[in-house]
């Protein structure tokens, strides 16, 4: 597959510009200096928002995939892996979501540690396996099994948040007083948004939420909601007409007034399945990325789900 050769090939060039780097005498200086901050390169939004949260002003945290572009079918160019070799740590999500960096990880060098965070928290059978029981995290998670959209569960990113202020002390034992400090305060807000939404869907006229990819899992079943999508896990999956034509008369029979639908993917669907219910098609945000507009208003997980979640009250006519 390209995506393989893509791969290979950026690990060769990862290797390069290590060997390049190693016997460069003045990269070399530098670290023998001690003065740069220590690199954290994570890949999807959320994890970027909890690690600079955490690590404050203390470590250097880069967002691998770029702004706008659609998580699901990012795949990282050599230039890319090569930044990602120069890192301390090396944070991905796991369980299924990034093919590429369970190839990229085991051409890293030692200096690099690699995270797989799928394996901190808890998580939830795929729909596409006809399952939802959450599972332990420490388990060999096979590609396709589990849903990797965790971070939707806020009680996820309270793990998510835990396990960094541990790695990231032990990263920088002198910060770890300062990562500590962090980690409490932004859990406290995680808590916070946590009981918002316990309290703004405790009442609802409908509890069915309705979307073009099974993104929002997470988020309905620690919510008490019934999740139905048009397409699963994958967001570049195409649905059968039988599938539409299944998901329009649910929305028919449940009364259903709202579909949501993805700013970063094609909504082409949404917008069919609208135009023959008569539902209204909203954009949510499943936290994979966001847009440049949403950097520049400042946005933020805490932000975005709050923005979500008036969202859904409004969709399912809630008190």
């Amino acid at each position: 597959m390209d995506t393989k050769r893509l791969i290979v090939f950026g690990g060769i060039i990862a290797a390069i510009v290590i060997g390049v780097s190693f016997f460069s005498p003045k990269p070399q200086a530098k670290q023998t200096e001690g003065e740069a901050k220590p690199i954290i390169s994570v890949s999807t939004f959320s994890l970027y928002e909890a690690a600079r949260a955490i690590a404050g002003n203390e470590l250097e945290v880069h967002n691998i995939i770029p702004l706008g572009s659609d998580a699901h079918m990012f795949s990282p160019n050599p230039t890319q892996v090569a930044e990602i070799s120069t890192a301390s740590l090396f944070i991905y999500n796991g369980a299924g979501f990034e093919t590429w960096a369970e190839n990229l990880k085991n051409t890293l060098p030692k200096t690099t540690q690699v995270i797989d965070m799928s394996q901190h928290v808890a998580l939830q059978k795929s729909e596409e396996d006809h399952h939802d029981e959450h599972e332990d995290g420490h388990e060999d998670h096979e590609h396709g099994a589990y849903d990797p959209h965790y971070w939707l569960d806020i009680d996820n990113m309270i793990k998510i948040s835990q396990t960094l202020d541990t790695e990231f002390s032990k990263l920088s034992p002198s910060q770890a007083e300062k990562f500590h400090k962090n980690s409490r305060a932004y859990i406290a807000e995680l808590e916070k948004l946590k009981s918002e939404f316990v309290t703004g869907l405790a009442e609802c006229k409908s509890r069915t939420l309705v979307s073009n990819h099974d993104a929002f899992g997470y988020l309905a079943r620690s919510n008490k909601l019934e999740n139905i999508s048009v397409i699963g896990l994958s967001s570049d999956e195409q649905p059968s007409a039988k599938n539409i034509a299944d998901i329009v008369a649910t929305i028919k029979e449940h009364g259903v007034r709202t579909i949501f639908f993805e700013e970063l993917v094609n909504d082409n669907v949404s917008q069919t399945i609208a135009r023959e219910t008569g539902a209204k098609a909203i954009p949510l945000q499943p936290l994979e990325n966001i847009s440049q507009d949403e950097l520049k208003s400042h946005q933020t997980y805490l932000t975005i789900m709050r923005e979500n979640l008036k969202k859904l009250r409004e969709a399912m006519e809630c008190r």
